[in-house]
């Protein structure tokens, strides 16, 4: 269950001389000690910079991995200090072979028209109420774009286990007394269109396929 809580992200910061062409960190992330993580979107690498003490995303998605070195000897560090491009672009080529965050390949893997797939079988369920089997929408997905953006969430979207929505819509777990099935898609669709709308940047624009 994501860990969802509210705050004000600070403004990012100006880019300095020399910083052209690299994109600013999330939200004022600046400084943070991460690592380089990678997913695929239709067939191409994105990287980005993550957090693990503060299970925050740091970067835009990124997809040169000169451009990632870039961002990361400007706005990131290791526990030892801040390193050049030359020492980010060898972790850079980590991240192209295997993940800290997610040892399954299959999960840094997603498609736009998978996706949009799911989404209209919800939207089936919340219109007629009969269950989808084999629904889901990828918990890594989930779990990073509530990481861009800082695990903000408003109320009305509901803090509950988002993994049991979707085991529910999919006929894998019963539902409540009381509840209907069309009540937990249309709190499923929320949470999904708050995660999308707090994820800043390009997460929340590659990433619009699960907003309706």
């Amino acid at each position: 269950m994501f860990g969802f809580f509210r705050k004000k992200p600070p403004p990012s910061p100006p880019a300095a001389p020399g910083d052209a062409g690299v994109p600013a960190p999330l939200a004022g992330r600046d400084g943070h000690i991460g690592a380089i993580e990678a997913i695929t979107l239709d067939g191409t690498m994105h990287f980005f910079g993550f957090d693990f003490r503060s299970d925050l995303v740091l970067s835009p998605l990124i997809e040169d991995p000169a451009l990632m070195a870039r961002f990361a000897s400007r706005h990131m560090a290791q526990r030892d200090g801040t390193h050049d491009k030359a020492y980010w672009r060898a972790l850079v080529g980590f991240a192209q072979e295997g993940s800290e965050l997610c040892s399954d390949e299959d999960s840094r893997r997603f498609d736009s028209r998978e996706l949009a797939t799911a989404l209209d079988r919800l939207d089936r369920v919340r219109r007629e109420g009969s269950t989808e089997p084999g629904f889901t929408i990828q918990y890594h997905l989930r779990y990073l774009l509530g990481a861009a953006g800082g695990w903000e969430v408003p109320e009305e979207a509901g803090s509950e286990d988002a993994d049991l929505w979707i085991a529910q819509v999919a006929g894998e777990e019963p539902l409540a007394d009381s509840m209907r099935l069309q009540e937990v898609a249309s709190r499923l669709q929320a949470h999904l269109n708050a995660l999308v709308d707090a994820a800043p940047g390009n997460w929340g624009t590659l990433f619009a396929v699960l907003r309706r």
